[in-house]
């Protein structure tokens, strides 16, 4: 049986460095705003596998970004990270006072 692997392990294991690209495009003349999410096929297989992934992962959420963890991921020019959160959420919620 092929063990599950998890978002991490997607991450660490694609070989593409600086691949994908995540921007916000300027809005449309609609007025209707649209995030970017550019790269080659092996990039896009990657976000395939790091979605199913996430899916069935214990932690309800995950992150990358382009400056901090996963940076190697991201092409330059990319504005904005990844945040997964899978409803529902296994975290313990906090009360504010």
């Amino acid at each position: 049986m092929k063990k599950r692997q998890g978002p991490d392990a997607v991450c660490a294991g694609f070989p593409q460095k600086r691949a994908l690209k995540v921007a916000l495009l300027p809005a449309d003349e609609d007025g209707r705003d649209f995030v970017l999410f550019e790269g080659n096929k092996a990039a896009f297989e990657f976000l395939g596998r790091l979605f199913l992934a996430h899916a069935k992962a214990t932690d309800c959420g995950f992150q990358v970004s382009p400056r901090g963890a996963g940076s190697a991921l991201f092409k330059n020019g990319s504005a904005f990270g990844l945040y997964l959160h899978r409803l529902p959420c296994n975290a313990k919620r906090h009360r504010s006072r």
